[in-house]
């Protein structure tokens, strides 16, 4: 314990450079416990670390300095969006010759905002704690999770790796997100690390130790009930569904070239029609699979309408157009359900764009220095108007999400009491074989827990899977793969979950009271 002890204080005492390429690498190894990694334990550890890192320094103390506490935070978080993100940039190289110069921006700069976010609420939550140690290890993680919860808002959100999703690598570890949320989770996950902390804080007390030590005891015991919840839990399924999600792998650099859209409509075709031991009576296609106008090609819709099953339909993603009253040219980024006979019955138009990917933000600023969006140029795409679920023949009511809208947990819950299950179409090809696809998967699975309804999942080049509503891979084909998942659609829970009706709301006004507890409470110390 005394070496230990001695160990800790020299952690803490770091100074300059070495503490702040100390919180880079923290960072760094909290990166590592998200998807498709998974190593949870290195999270952990990143996270304790921070703390007592944070506690440290060469004026530890009651008189520390507030600045290289927060710099301490922010270049930990720093480290963790750079090396978790690190992906977004490979998508400046399908255009390289556009964009391949402007990598640094997603790359080294986008962290650089991200960061703001969860290191100024830690802070903060740091400076309620004011004089007390044992506040201050309580009132930072509270700090984090508000400021995490306002990255998911602020300028449309981007509520990407949250710290909950370090438990996406087991269904079991994923349910108490059923109770609390993903932000909920994250919250006992880092007030359980900073209790470890505490308990090796030195100097602490016999009794403030074991006090501390509550905190790790009451989060196992949250994961050991998570666990029961999904131990055993049936399988049940939709009678009389037989789903065949189509995953053709269409390279980005290609996808949108003239001279190519025949040859990757017959490939999606070729898939389709692929012998299948159980007939299937719905076929879904990936995000923009169809590389035409559908609601405005008669012949193409008819051709297609052969694909989807008496009873059934074809649901697919394709780009869709309109004009508003200026004759001004409108884009949506759709999904349609074909019916054998040739009608679109259902559509929905995707709400959250992408920044930069869908549309170019300010863009009477930005355009003139050369810059543009991503997938779609000079015209940019429009949010549809309404996030009603989808009414496809012969499945119950769905909630549709087109790319990263699976990413946000409040957007998900939209009209939940009518839905009873998640359709998420995504090309997730822009980012390569990269960590992207398998964090995106892990974000989706958690809208599954938390909504206790069943997900289902095509992508363009993966990870195609569908998931039940205990966030469980039912069937899935690996990324870059060709082919296609066939399975029945898993029933959503009989009840809604505690999540689907409160939200975030329990985990953000806990935080937000004990940080307001907290600052009340050192404020009067101080006072007296």
């Amino acid at each position: 314990m005394i070496r230990l002890t001695a160990l800790i204080a020299r952690w803490q005492g770091l100074g300059g450079w070495r503490r702040y390429g100390a919180a880079a690498v923290l960072g760094v190894l909290l990166a590592g416990a998200q998807a498709p990694l998974s190593l949870w334990p290195l999270g952990l550890l990143a996270l304790i670390a921070m703390q007592l890192l944070a506690e440290g320094g060469p004026r530890s103390g009651p008189g520390r300095s507030r600045r290289h506490v927060f710099f301490t935070l922010y270049v930990f978080a720093y480290g963790y969006f750079v090396a978790g993100l690190y992906w977004i940039g490979i998508a400046f190289f399908v255009d390289a010759e556009r964009f391949a110069i402007l990598l640094p921006l997603p790359v080294l700069g986008l962290p650089l905002l991200l960061a703001v976010f969860p290191a100024g609420g830690a802070w903060l939550g740091y400076l309620a704690g004011g004089r007390s140690m044992p506040w201050r290890y309580l009132l930072l993680p509270c700090g984090w999770l508000l400021g995490e919860w306002l990255r998911g808002w602020v300028l449309t959100g981007f509520p990407w790796n949250l710290v909950g999703y370090v438990w996406a690598a087991s269904s079991f570890t994923m349910q108490p997100a059923a109770w609390i949320g993903t932000h909920g989770l994250g919250l006992a996950t880092m007030l359980a690390c900073s209790g470890l902390a505490l308990a090796v804080a030195p100097p602490v007390s016999r009794r403030l130790r074991l006090a501390a030590l509550m905190l790790p005891f009451g989060f196992v015991l949250l994961l050991g009930a998570g666990a029961m919840r999904v131990w055993q839990a049936p399988l049940g399924s939709m009678p009389g569904v037989q789903l065949r999600l189509v995953q053709p792998s269409v390279a980005q650099t290609l996808k949108w070239r003239d001279d190519l859209r025949q040859q990757h409509l017959q490939a999606h075709i070729a898939l389709t029609l692929q012998p299948a031991a159980v007939p299937p009576t719905h076929v879904i296609w990936p995000e923009t699979a169809i590389p035409y106008l559908l609601d405005e090609e008669t012949a193409l819709r008819d051709a297609l309408s052969r694909l989807a099953p008496t009873g059934g339909a074809l649901v697919t993603g394709a780009p869709r157009r309109s004009f508003d009253q200026n004759r001004k040219l409108v884009l949506y980024n759709s999904i349609f359900a074909l019916g054998p006979d040739g009608t679109l019955a259902s559509q929905y138009d995707k709400i959250h764009l992408v920044p930069f990917g869908e549309y170019l933000p300010f863009r009477n600023l930005l355009r003139p220095l050369g810059l543009d969006a991503l997938a779609v140029g000079s015209v940019d795409f429009s949010s549809g108007a309404s996030a009603a679920p989808m009414e496809i023949p012969g499945l119950p009511a769905a909630r549709a999400l087109i790319c990263y809208e699976a990413i946000f947990p409040a957007e998900v819950a939209a009209n939940g009491k009518a839905v009873r299950w998640l359709l998420n179409i995504t090309n997730d090809a822009w980012f390569g074989h990269s960590s992207g696809p398998y964090q995106h998967l892990a974000a989706a699975r958690f809208r599954a827990v938390e909504q206790g309804l069943p997900l289902v999942r095509a992508a363009n080049n993966g990870i195609s899977a569908i998931v039940d509503p205990y966030g469980r891979i039912i069937a899935s084909l690996g990324l870059d793969a060709v082919g296609v998942v066939d399975g029945p659609l898993p029933a959503p829970l009989d009840a809604a979950t505690p999540y689907a009706r409160l939200g975030d709301w329990p985990a953000l006004g806990f935080a937000a009271l004990l940080v307001l507890l907290g600052g009340l409470v050192n404020r009067r110390r101080i006072n007296h």
